[in-house]
């Protein structure tokens, strides 16, 4: 019989992304089975993310790896992020001699057989072009600069012509600055100049006999990798902290951006009414580190407590646990039965799970789909490196429920589910840790189970009463329990641990207004977030009701442009209020406003 004809391999118009590990050779000679081991690691988690990114893995061949984009700015925006979390790695790994990738992205047609083999010229430029990057860098074609623009807000810079290895002519080339490592807690560009008007503490109100403004650690190395490893020690300090009862600690958030704004500590005092002011910083040297801290009295400047710390990044729960207990005793406060017993009985978590889970909250915060997939795979990573730590499992909950939310994910009773069974696993690890319960409660509203909620919520309160976060969601949760005048006092208490408050402390204020009828409160506290676009249909159905349709209908416009799949059948099983009344007050409010039913 003939043979039959060939299939001639098709041509895909794709974005090639090309990635190796520097001196993979020498990595090899120096420690076979090690290099092996963290290689595969980096390898697995470009397999697991980049499919979040819009790519898909074509080859691996030992330290490289080829990949296709639809876009190039897709490639370039999981470039970037990649690298950046293999920046952030290398801090919370303790290796003296680090996996460090290379990356080239070229944009061209691509030859693809019917085994889905990759080749061709563009595929050949793609890895001419990531030989040209430094180490823990990206290069770029010519074709991919103009694909991109400026729109990923990155720094490309031209390296001119360049002769690649048997491609006849010169192609022009371009690096990308990858900024440093991101800090643990994400800040805003917009910082509220004065305390917010409804916050209880007037500015010239005394200070708190026991309250205390924890500012970030200043990064005294210059290593763009410790920013995060600052970040991340100052915001389980104040969560350690903010277990006390009987202190008031700023909460990370308005920490953060108050560091930014850079006033002295007096103006500090003032404006957040706190007495005692902590500072510090830290130098780190491959895995060894120093913290230098002190406790101020900020009315009489007189330094109360000072101390060095100099260790491994193995021992810094041990300084974290040992600041906690200092603030502690030099500021009078209590320390109750249970609060020692959580001492005692807490486990040391791996230190590389830690960076992770550090990494995977400040994705998380987001409220983007791709950072939360992105998250979920770094808490999945953190409970395979040690599947004791409760926070792992935790962080998890949060990004399947997130799924639920906004409508992320194909199956959401499922999501919701994985949401409940996670933070429930969280809790098996960690009785003593408010986290899990916190993730509880919130699971448990979306699934409109209130009294299981508000006792989970309950739980995280008598862990961490004094969590801004944690108080916030608590009370939205007692908003749709039927509680809303109770939920209204809680986000006092929150917005005065947090002055600075993110816009959703003011979204769950308005849905407590909004529960209670009071349609002029709803749209004066969502006029007051810095990005309404999450209270707009608050504002649609508000407006409504006051018969202000012209407004309503603005509103209404604005709600569809934001999301235009948006129906009152589908926002209907949302919201999770108790009380039907409340619902339907809403939906009709937003009918009036114009939106669609289907």
């Amino acid at each position: 019989m003939p043979a039959s004809p060939s299939v001639r391999p098709r041509r895909d118009l794709s974005a090639i992304l090309f990635a190796d590990v520097h001196g993979y050779a020498k990595l090899m000679d120096r420690n076979e089975e090690r290099t092996y081991e963290r290689v595969t690691g980096s390898i697995r988690l470009i397999k697991s993310l980049i499919g979040d990114y819009g790519g898909r893995v074509m080859n691996v061949a030992g330290d490289g790896v080829l990949a296709l984009f639809d876009s190039a700015p897709q490639a370039l925006k999981f470039a970037v992020t990649i690298q950046q979390e293999f920046r952030n790695d290398v801090v919370w790994s303790g290796e003296d001699d680090p996996v460090v990738f290379r990356i080239g992205i070229n944009l061209g047609e691509v030859l693809v057989d019917e085994d889905s083999n990759v080749q061709g010229r563009s595929v050949n430029v793609a890895a001419r072009i990531q030989a040209l990057a430094r180490p823990g860098g990206i290069c770029v074609s010519e074709t991919v600069r103009r694909a991109v623009h400026d729109s990923l807000g990155v720094s490309i810079r031209s390296l001119g012509p360049q002769v690649l290895k048997n491609i006849a002519e010169p192609i022009e080339i371009f690096a990308i600055e990858v900024n440093g490592p991101q800090p643990a807690y994400p800040t805003e560009p917009f910082l509220r100049e004065q305390p917010p008007p409804d916050a209880p503490l007037e500015a010239s109100a005394a200070p708190d006999e026991a309250s205390v403004l924890f500012l970030p650690l200043d990064n005294m190395s210059g290593d763009p990798g410790s920013i995060h490893l600052c970040d991340g020690i100052t915001r389980d300090i104040i969560t350690n902290l903010s277990r006390f009862r009987d202190l008031l600690v700023i909460a990370p958030h308005s920490a953060f951006l108050f560091k930014q704004l850079g006033l002295p500590p007096q103006e500090m005092r003032r404006r957040l009414g706190v007495r005692y002011l902590f500072t510090g910083g830290l130098d780190r040297t491959d895995s060894r580190v120093r913290i230098r801290a002190q406790l101020t009295e900020i009315e009489s400047e007189r330094v109360i407590w000072s101390e060095r710390f100099d260790g491994d990044l193995g021992e810094l729960f041990a300084f974290q646990d040992e600041v906690t207990a200092v603030i502690a005793a030099r500021l009078a406060i209590q320390v109750s039965a249970a609060e020692r017993r959580r001492a005692l009985s807490a486990q040391m978590p791996d230190l590389r799970a830690y960076g992770l889970i550090l990494r995977g909250q400040y994705l998380s915060l987001h409220f983007k789909k791709e950072a939360n997939l992105h998250a979920r795979r770094l808490f999945e990573q953190a409970a395979e490196i040690d599947a004791r730590y409760g926070r792992s499992y935790a962080g998890m909950s949060r990004t399947f429920n997130l799924d639920w939310r906004y409508a992320w994910s194909a199956s959401p009773d499922t999501a919701l589910e994985q949401a409940v069974n996670l933070a429930q696993l969280a809790i098996g690890q960690d009785r003593m840790d408010a986290r899990g319960y916190g993730e509880l409660g919130f699971a448990f509203l979306y699934r409109k189970e209130h009294e299981a909620s508000l006792a989970a919520y309950e739980r995280a309160m008598e862990l961490n009463p004094n969590d801004a976060d944690i108080i916030a969601e608590f009370a939205d949760a007692r908003v749709y329990a039927g509680q809303p005048r109770d939920a209204i006092q809680l986000l006092k208490k929150a917005m005065r641990l947090n002055p600075y408050y993110p816009d959703w402390y003011l979204w769950y204020m308005a849905d407590a207004y909004n529960a209670l009828g009071e349609a002029e409160e709803v749209i004066a506290t969502v006029q007051r977030m810095h990005d309404p676009a999450e209270g707009r249909r608050l504002l649609a159905a508000n407006y409504a009701h006051l018969g202000m349709l012209q407004e309503a209908r603005a509103q209404a416009s604005e709600v569809l442009r934001l999301h235009p799949r948006f129906t009152i059948s589908s926002w209907a099983q949302r919201p999770p209020y108790k009380d039907r009344i409340i619902l339907e007050n809403y939906m009709e409010g937003l009918r009036k406003a114009g939106l669609p039913e289907k």
